[in-house]
């Protein structure tokens, strides 16, 4: 099953969604979503355009996911 992992971030009051990873691109379970997303996360960002962005929520998604902008 395709698992996406989706993080909210924001910086001030813009806010937008973000695919950080999903299981064609790492293997990711469910259950290893679950358990390890807020670590997947933080290294995601930290390395990535967004480290001063601030994670607002995040999920894994069953299937494929087409992220939603917020304004």
């Amino acid at each position: 099953m395709l698992v996406t992992l989706v993080a909210l971030l924001c910086n001030g009051q813009l806010c937008m969604e973000k695919v950080v990873t999903n299981s064609e691109m790492s293997g990711i379970t469910m259950t290893s979503c679950a358990i390890n997303a807020q670590i997947g996360i933080a290294d995601w960002m930290s390395k990535g355009p967004y480290h001063e962005w601030r994670l607002q929520s995040y999920k894994c998604v069953a299937g494929n996911y087409v992220p939603k902008t917020h304004a």
